[in-house]
């Protein structure tokens, strides 16, 4: 069954919507974990790190954080340069990590946290090997109860999703309460209506082999979460950033917000050849998410 085929199946829609709510009803339990860490941890400034597509949720916290006014200053970094450049030379920080199971670059940075007494939360999948289970275990890596890197990252996006939201439920008036709100309704309620609005832009692309993808940095950890769910599929997918996707002649997926408009039309303008576009008329923040979903959901439809 060809993959549009696929997702409009109204069985095949209706097992993945399930799959998500439950992944969301033990993100939203792994959440505290999350939500007590941002609440406890020392220093002025927390470094949301990352190895793999564990990107993708670090992003999230970073641009939530950034975006709500967070009170400890918020770094984007990736967990090797992390323990490298920045945790043997400041003491007033404190380190969330994401890993998709990358354990020797996990292990690593936590080595170092741990030597430095630096605050820390490691995020993972369960280790595949008895002897990086002990090592696990030893540095309290809080493991996700889902194998795959990209079921890994749904899980870590929706559990920091649930969290930061809860933390920042009054700022920016209006929009903290709301994003809290679409937070405790959850994403799987939306998750077909979300799937129908681009599954003709999303079966445009798939028909190539060769495919590039691009979007803004905002989305751009999400974006290679997707990159890598096409790939799975058999398809030769590669993400570009948007200074680099305007000259290539090739079938190019283009991702934006409509906040993004602004962007979106002068890269248009510039562009050479075609393009097909998801254009996601959401909140920026749940713009993350939503991406998230949608790449599950992609790799999961070459099991059906």
């Amino acid at each position: 069954m060809q993959l549009l085929q696929k997702l409009r199946d109204s069985s095949t829609i209706e097992e993945f919507t399930s799959e998500i709510f439950e992944i969301e009803n033990k993100a939203r339990v792994f959440s505290r974990k999350i939500l007590d860490f941002l609440t406890q941890s020392r220093g002025n400034i927390i470094l949301y790190s990352y190895t793999g597509y564990g990107y993708t949720p670090a992003s999230l916290m970073y641009w939530y954080s950034l975006t709500f006014q967070s009170t400890k200053h918020p770094l984007l970094t990736e967990a090797e340069e992390s323990s490298i450049y920045l945790l043997p030379y400041r003491d007033d920080l404190s380190i969330l990590v994401f890993s998709t199971g990358e354990y020797s670059k996990l292990v690593a940075t936590l080595q170092v946290a741990r030597v430095l007494g630096v605050d820390y939360l490691a995020i993972a999948p369960e280790p595949p090997t008895d002897n990086l289970k002990s090592i696990a275990k030893f540095y309290g890596v809080e493991q996700v109860p889902l194998q795959g890197k990209v079921e890994t990252a749904l899980f870590a996006t929706l559990a920091s999703f649930f969290a930061i939201s809860e933390l920042y439920k009054s700022g920016l008036e209006a929009r903290g309460r709301r994003l809290f709100t679409h937070g405790q309704e959850g994403f799987a309620v939306t998750a077909r209506s979300f799937i129908e609005k681009y599954i003709d832009e999303l079966d445009k692309i798939m028909k190539h082999d060769d495919i590039y993808i691009t979007s803004t940095r905002f989305l751009e950890a999400s974006t290679i979460l997707l990159t890598h769910a096409i790939r799975e599929l058999g398809k030769s997918a590669k993400y570009v950033p948007l200074e680099e996707a305007v000259n290539l002649d090739a079938h190019l997926l283009a991702v934006f917000l409509t906040t993004e408009e602004r962007v979106r039309r002068e890269f248009k303008a510039l562009k050479h050849g075609s393009m097909i576009e998801f254009l996601l008329n959401v909140d920026p923040l749940e713009g993350i998410v939503y991406l998230t979903l949608l790449s599950y959901i992609i790799a999961r439809s070459k099991d059906t």
